[in-house]
């Protein structure tokens, strides 16, 4: 991921040994990864910092079906956050369409944050984003927890299911 970002973008990657485990396609969740640092990277181009945080997140059930009928409960929340140049609300409402793009002609196919958008439906989760101009902006991916920690501590050694 530094090497994606470039000299110019600090980048924090954090993740809670504590936080739950999400099932989702390696290759998918790769793809999902850089597709996000690609557009954070866009959107610094005269440098800033990169943050890619994992947490736990428990979403109430107004916040779950607010963010794509989700059924209410535990989730593993993937944040990544710039601090670009930030997104009004008619740009943010159309973030996750094919090929919308703000990029200028050749440098963007407008289909990375759709191929998002299908990777998290996929794996049953959902994304939010809080942006404003000048303010960058933050991704959040919730994906279900299919087993805590304390889930995997239980299980004896050696045992797979």
């Amino acid at each position: 991921m530094r090497q994606l970002a470039g000299p110019a973008i600090a980048v924090d990657i954090w993740a809670d040994p504590a936080s739950g485990r999400a099932l989702v396609d390696p290759g998918q969740f790769e793809q999902l990864i850089l597709n996000l640092v690609v557009n954070a990277r866009d959107a610094m181009p005269g440098g800033g910092r990169l943050t890619v945080a994992v947490t736990d997140a428990l979403l109430g059930e107004a916040e779950a079906d607010r963010l794509g009928r989700l059924p209410p409960g535990r989730y593993v929340a993937l944040r990544v956050a710039d601090t670009g140049t930030g997104m009004d609300d008619a740009t943010r409402r159309h973030l996750f369409e094919p090929f919308f793009t703000t990029k200028p002609p050749g440098q963007g196919t407008g289909l990375g944050l759709a191929t998002v958008y299908g990777i998290v439906r996929q794996s049953g989760g959902a994304s939010d984003v809080r942006t404003a101009p000048g303010a960058g902006a933050t991704f959040t991916i919730f994906l279900p927890t299919v087993c805590t920690p304390a889930d995997q501590a239980a299980r004896p050694h050696g045992h797979h299911g």
